[in-house]
C-alpha cells in the first residue's frame, strides 16, 4: 500500500529551550522525520544538527519511543548502512526518528513496525536546542498508510548514560528487562575521549558473548551487514532475520562488561539501546 508523505507544523527554535511538534493522529505512521532549516528555509548540514541540537524525543501517548541526542540517532542511521539505508552519512537537514524498522531489508517486515494510531491519543516530538547559530526552525514530516490499526509492535531507541571515567572494565547490569522487549543492539558510545578495547555480554549468569577484541566485534557486525561508527563498540544481536534478537522474557540478569583502554572523560559514556517491543519471544524469523 502507498505511504503518502505529509508535512506538519513548523516551529521556531530558541537556544537552550525545548520546542514541541505535534504529529497528527490517523492511519499507521512509518517514517517520522524532522527537517531542520535556516531562517531562509534552506537546508542545514549534518554537522550543524550534531552541534546545535542537544536532544530529540519522540513520545507515543506520553511514553518515550526515542530519547537521545541527534548525533547518536544519526549514528544509528550510519550503523544500518550500507545494506539498508544508502545515505550512511545522513541526509542534509533531516533526522529520521522511526529508525529501528530500517534494520530489516524486507519492506513487509519493516511495515510491521509502523505506529498504528487507532488507540493512540498523541504523538509528540520534543526538540531541545543547544546554542543555535545556523538552525532556526524545525518541521515534522511523516509517511503514513491509511490503515486503522492499534499500536502494535514498535521500536525504541533510548540513551542510558554511564558515569564511568577510568580504564578497565565497566560493568552495567541496569538496562531495562521489560518482558515484552527484545534487544536488537546496544551501541556503546565511548564518550569524549574513551577507547574501547573489548566487550562481553552475560545473560542470567551465562556467557552470551565472550570477551571480544573490538576488531573481532566490528567484523561480526560487518558480517551482519552493519557498520560500526567510529569509536563505538556494538553489542549486535540482530542480523536482519526477525527471529534473531535477544528477548527479555525470563531474563533476570543482563550484564554488559565493556573494557576501556583509555578513559571516557568526565562526562562518562553512553549505552544506546535499540529494542523491539510487542513481538512474542518465541516467534522465529
Amino acid at each position: 500500500m502507498l505511504k503518502p508523505i505529509q508535512s506538519h507544523e513548523t516551529k521556531t527554535l530558541t537556544s537552550s529551550q525545548t520546542t514541541y511538534l505535534q504529529v497528527p493522529i490517523g492511519g499507521k505512521l512509518h517514517s517520522i522525520a524532522v527537517r531542520f532549516a535556516t531562517s531562509a528555509a534552506a537546508d542545514v548540514t549534518e554537522a550543524a544538527i550534531r552541534a546545535e541540537i542537544s536532544r530529540i524525543t519522540l513520545k507515543i501517548n506520553g511514553v518515550d519511543i526515542v530519547n537521545n541526542t541527534p548525533a547518536k540517532i544519526l549514528d544509528l542511521y550510519e550503523y544500518l548502512s550500507p545494506a539498508n539505508v544508502s545515505g550512511n552519512t545522513g541526509v542534509a537537514s533531516m533526522v529520521e526518528l522511526n529508525v529501528g524498522r530500517l534494520l530489516y531489508t524486507d519492506p513487509a517486515v519493516r511495515d510491521l513496525f509502523g505506529i498504528g494510531t487507532a488507540n493512540v491519543n498523541n504523538v509528540q516530538i520534543g526538540i531541545t536546542a543547544g546554542t543555535l547559530s545556523t538552525i532556526a526552525n524545525a518541521q515534522a514530516f511523516t509517511s503514513r498508510e491509511m490503515k486503522n490499526e492499534n499500536l502494535g509492535m514498535y521500536m525504541k531507541y533510548l540513551e542510558y548514560s554511564q558515569s564511568f571515567n577510568a580504564t578497565g572494565d565497566s560493568t552495567v547490569d541496569t538496562l531495562p528487562r521489560d518482558p515484552d522487549a527484545s534487544y536488537l543492539a546496544v551501541l556503546v558510545n565511548p564518550g569524549a575521549s574513551g577507547v574501547i578495547s573489548h566487550g562481553e555480554c552475560r545473560v542470567n549468569n551465562n556467557q552470551l558473548t565472550d570477551k571480544l577484541p573490538a576488531s573481532v566485534n566490528t567484523l561480526e557486525s560487518s558480517n551482519k551487514r552493519h557498520t560500526t561508527p567510529s569509536g563505538y563498540y556494538i553489542y549486535d544481536f540482530a542480523d536482519g532475520n526477525l527471529g534473531t534478537r535477544l528477548p527479555m522474557l525470563g531474563v533476570n540478569d543482563l550484564r554488559f562488561i565493556t573494557t576501556f583502554s583509555t578513559a571516557p572523560g568526565a562526562g562518562g559514556y553512553s549505552m544506546n539501546a535499540l529494542t523491539l517491543h510487542g513481538l512474542p519471544a518465541n516467534l522465529a524469523g
